[in-house]
């Protein structure tokens, strides 16, 4: 129904255009016609013609009467036969012969040519003739003005209608255009409208895919959390239960062993809550890297330090320090982060190699382990929130670390890759801006 009433619109716009320029086509040929009428009514103005003609055959029949001189009586003569001679040419005869005038004319014409004083023709006799045909002019001047009258009346009438069918023409060219302006500023907006609604359309759309988005990763944070909070708890629950049984008091090597467990599910419940806050910072913007020039080599060997990770653990360093552009203690996360996957994600009879090095303008940290790596498909997910391998479900992790890491980096300017090992295993590979120190 909509791409019906769409294909109408159409054609009636189609249909005004053509109206409208049908309209000024019209107006156009009205307007030249009017021309042409005035051009033709300027060029058949016959009682000045008439008018003129008599004056110089009085003119004529006056030189003749008081004998002045051949060259005044040939002048004359010859503007006599140019005024007769004018009638004879062009829309004037035209109108001559619709009045029934042209043949008599013309008749008195040929009878002064006859008489020629140029070539001796007889002067008493050319007297006669001029005489006669002054009168036979003021004779039918009369007739002349009544016909040109008659004539300039029709003309005058079809003028009008010309004029009358040229504004009604404009006028309705201008309807036509008023009308095609009403559908064209209609049609925009419904365009517009069209256009804000889709784009409002868009916009829910984008914001109930964010819901939806924010709703499954609320979904599987509570069920991660509900995971990786359980066995802590049961740890921790065990341990308890097992040094208040009744019966023989534990011995100290058991209090010891019990506290130690106990103090690890504490440790990694401590890892999670401070991961989860860290990320709900940096999502709400909470967190401003403090940044400064510092020894990439002395921030990983504290982050290995730290982890009491120096068995399994070799920092490869070169022949001149790494120098990077950077937050220490932001730094010293992300490489505790990926430490700490490094560890629990390989063999624990396996290296773990960390590598600073400069790479252009950039201070590299690598990250090299000897595990099961990931498939293409991991790689691609692997800084998606509360993403997890299918093979590491089982193993402590809150699926934040990773994507906590890059926004880490990327928030001082940096960055965080991975990228799979010759040989087995991953390269994870911190990048930040660096200073060659010289």
């Amino acid at each position: 129904m909509n791409r019906l009433g769409a294909h109408w619109r159409y054609a009636g716009l189609g249909a005004l255009i053509l109206v409208c320029l049908g309209l000024l086509v019209i107006a156009a040929a009205n307007i030249i016609r009017i021309e042409r009428q005035m051009q033709i009514s300027a060029t058949q103005n016959m009682t000045w013609i008439f008018g003129q003609t008599q004056i110089e055959a009085l003119s004529l029949s006056a030189a003749l009467s008081s004998d002045a001189s051949s060259s005044e009586v040939l002048l004359r003569y010859d503007l006599l036969v140019s005024r007769l001679n004018l009638m004879r040419d062009g829309p004037q005869w035209r109108f001559l012969s619709e009045a029934g005038l042209a043949e008599g004319l013309m008749g008195w014409r040929d009878g002064l040519l006859r008489l020629d004083p140029a070539e001796g023709g007889d002067t008493a006799a050319l007297k006669a003739h001029v005489s006669a045909l002054t009168r036979a002019l003021r004779q039918k001047a009369s007739q002349v003005m009544s016909r040109e009258w008659q004539v300039q009346s029709e003309r005058l009438d079809e003028l009008r209608k010309l004029h009358l069918l040229a504004l009604a023409a404009i006028i309705g060219a201008l309807i036509s255009g008023a009308a095609l302006a009403v559908l064209l500023v209609d049609r925009e907006r419904r365009l517009m409208r069209a256009r804000v609604d889709r784009l409002r359309a868009e916009r829910l759309q984008r914001d109930l895919n964010r819901e939806r988005a924010a709703s499954e990763g609320y979904r599987r944070f509570a069920d991660l959390i509900a995971h990786q909070v359980r066995t802590p708890l049961a740890v921790i629950d065990s341990a308890m239960h097992r040094l208040t049984r009744s019966g023989k008091p534990p011995t100290p090597e058991v209090i010891r062993a019990k506290a130690d467990v106990s103090r690890q599910a504490v440790a990694r419940l401590i890892r999670l809550t401070d991961t989860a806050l860290l990320m709900a910072r940096v999502d709400r913007g909470a967190v401003a890297p403090a940044l400064a020039c510092h020894d990439l080599d002395r921030i990983a060997a504290t982050a290995i330090e730290d982890l009491q990770a120096g068995r399994r653990v070799t920092l490869r360093t070169g022949n001149r320090p790494v120098t990077a552009i950077c937050d220490p203690v932001l730094t010293s996360e992300i490489l505790a982060n990926l430490l700490g996957n490094a560890l629990l994600y390989s063999p624990t009879d396996s290296e773990i190699d960390v590598r600073p090095l400069f790479s252009g303008d950039m201070a590299m940290c690598d990250v090299c382990d000897q595990g099961s790596g990931m498939t293409p498909e991991e790689l691609a997910r692997a800084f998606d929130n509360f993403a997890r391998g299918a093979r590491h479900r089982d193993l402590p992790g809150s699926g934040l670390g990773l994507p906590l890491a890059r926004h880490l980096a990327r928030l001082q300017g940096g960055d965080l890759t991975l990228k799979a090992r010759e040989g087995g295993g991953l390269i994870a590979r911190l990048s930040l801006p660096g200073k060659v120190v010289t």
